[in-house]
């Protein structure tokens, strides 16, 4: 028997499944009822609207990335191998989506400038990346002597991010390829 939190995990999963292949605009709520095989109480019971599903959507992916990213750098001994294990993690991802994208940037580029909630929640994202990453390069052994913790910071985050856009339109890895060859190179500069 399903419980109420069943049914609101199917709808947020489809819900979810749909944003990211679909988009948020495209995605219409009689195609996530039909989807998760729920009564449109069951959603609006669960989710007001659209834009609090997709903010829930954005919560739990939000969540999710930042733990599992934890784990996978959390077996690195040192900084710089964390560092550089975040664009291993960030390529595995990419491939794993089939190169979709990031699903924070594609809802903040589909979202009303209004939508101050999706806006914030995706800079959250970014801010904790910058954070995580931050975090790490205050820890390193050595960095370039050219560069500030937080220049070198938002170096690693633009290559991060830059290799994560390139990959979705390019449907390949090349350029996370490249970004991690990047870091490594700064990551020796003394």
């Amino acid at each position: 028997m399903k419980t109420t939190e069943d049914v609101r995990e199917k709808i947020l999963t489809t819900a979810g499944r749909l944003f990211y292949k679909l988009g948020y605009n495209a995605t219409g709520i009689n195609q996530i009822i039909e989807d998760a095989g729920v009564a449109r109480a069951s959603l609006y019971y669960h989710f007001k609207s659209k834009n609090d599903l997709l903010h829930a959507y954005l919560e739990s992916q939000h969540e999710e990335w930042f733990s599992a990213l934890e784990a996978y750098v959390g077996k690195k001994k040192t900084a710089k191998e964390a560092i550089l294990a975040i664009f291993d993690y960030r390529m595995g991802r990419q491939v794993a989506l089939d190169f979709g994208g990031c699903p924070f940037i594609k809802a903040g580029m589909e979202s009303e400038i209004q939508d101050s909630v999706t806006h914030d929640i995706v800079n959250r994202n970014k801010d904790n990346l910058r954070l995580f990453l931050i975090g790490l390069v205050k820890r390193l052994d050595k960095r370039p002597s050219f560069m500030s913790a937080e220049m070198l910071t938002d170096t690693l985050f633009l290559l991060l991010e830059g290799a994560s856009a390139a990959g979705s339109f390019q449907k390949r890895k090349d350029a996370h390829i490249h970004a991690k060859k990047i870091a490594m190179n700064l990551l020796t500069q003394k």
